[in-house]
């Protein structure tokens, strides 16, 4: 843990991209059309999480259900939709900026997802925050997602440098907990769907509130035993 920090690997939904809420709604919408409401607090709490794991717990079937797969081809066409309309609007305040400066300080940048890789390629094209980054690693581009460790493994490899060297950004429980299992030191931010007390329980080493506070604390050369 006490190398010098060389990459951030970042989390996209509820970390980048201000997209937790529309994810919900599209999702309750979805669920409805299909005479199968659930809970608001039970949808919010599979946001930031993949979608055939999520329709198959809302909608009470098993994964090769073909309601849940329906119900995924729904979510991904009105959810491209509303990316594309709303565009670098989506973006948290300080996100385009901030990564853009990290780059300058000389940090390597990877997105890892609980997207698939096609979908976060997408919403970052679409975002305009494609080019800044080296690597993006979707749920599909491993064989175990989050909470798991081998996205940030497979990220750190991507990137050619130790996952010691990396630190993990997310606002989710399942960013701080594969960032702690893949031995990464971790950020996480309150502004997406955890709170402060659930990050800190799931390994974030320092928690903040702003994306321009998450660029304050990766200065270049900044060591991941001062982030503790």
């Amino acid at each position: 843990m006490g190398s010098q920090i060389r990459a951030a690997v970042l989390d996209l939904d509820g970390t980048l991209v201000d997209t937790p809420n529309a994810i919900a709604t599209i999702t309750a919408q979805i669920l409805t059309e299909m005479g199968r409401p659930a809970p608001e607090a039970e949808i919010r709490a599979t946001v930031g999480k993949p979608l055939d794991r999520n329709f198959s717990q809302l909608l009470r079937v098993p994964l090769e259900h073909q309601d849940v797969a329906d119900a995924i081809g729904l979510y991904r066409e009105r959810f491209g939709q509303h990316v594309r309309r709303q565009g670098r609007a989506l973006l948290y305040p300080g996100v385009a900026e901030g990564l853009a400066e990290l780059r300058e300080r000389g940090l390597l940048l990877a997105i890892a997802t609980s997207k698939v890789y096609e979908a976060a390629v997408k919403t970052v094209t679409a975002t305009g925050i494609a080019e800044l980054f080296d690597v993006i690693a979707g749920h599909d581009s491993v064989e175990r997602g989050k909470p798991e460790p081998d996205m940030a493994v497979y990220a750190a490899g991507k990137l050619g440098v130790p996952v010691a060297a990396c630190v993990g950004v997310g606002d989710g429980v399942g960013d701080m907990q594969m960032g702690r299992a893949a031995g990464m030191s971790n950020i996480g931010v309150t502004y997406g769907v955890a709170t402060e007390a659930e990050l800190r329980a799931a390994g974030a080493d320092v928690v903040v509130h702003s994306f321009p506070e998450v660029v304050a604390l990766l200065p270049a050369g900044v060591g991941a035993k001062e982030l503790a």
